[in-house]
């Protein structure tokens, strides 16, 4: 399912993966929103569905999150994404009570239903 939250202030196109053990954030969307990046001091392997297929996280970042009812601080690794701006995994979820409706596309946070964006809708 995919909705906006607020990174910082700035609004980006996130897809709720629960199939995701990461949250994450793109290296541009570090730049327009000015997030506040470091290096990490151990790199680590992000190992995808796919054999063969794994890549390297090199920085991190904390950054004010805000999502219907909820506004914390939240760690995302930062890499590459494509088609989104930040991918919301199963330590967001999971730390903070969000439920996928499928039923009703819908992002549920704290019993809060917020709806989810229909395919296509983020370019609208």
């Amino acid at each position: 399912m995919a909705g906006y939250i607020t990174l910082n202030g700035f609004r980006a196109y996130t897809l709720f993966d629960s199939g995701s053990t990461t949250d994450s954030v793109s290296p541009q969307v570090t730049k327009v929103a000015k997030l506040p990046v470091f290096q990490l001091d151990n790199p680590v392997t992000l190992q995808l569905g796919c054999v063969g297929s794994c890549s390297k996280i090199f920085y991190g970042c904390n950054v004010t999150t805000a999502f219907g009812p909820l506004s914390v601080d939240h760690y995302f690794d930062v890499m590459n994404i494509d088609r989104y701006d930040c991918i919301v995994g199963n330590p967001w979820m999971r730390e903070y009570g969000v439920l996928l409706d499928f039923a009703n596309d819908a992002i549920v946070i704290n019993g809060v239903p917020i709806p989810a964006l229909m395919e296509g809708e983020e370019q609208e």
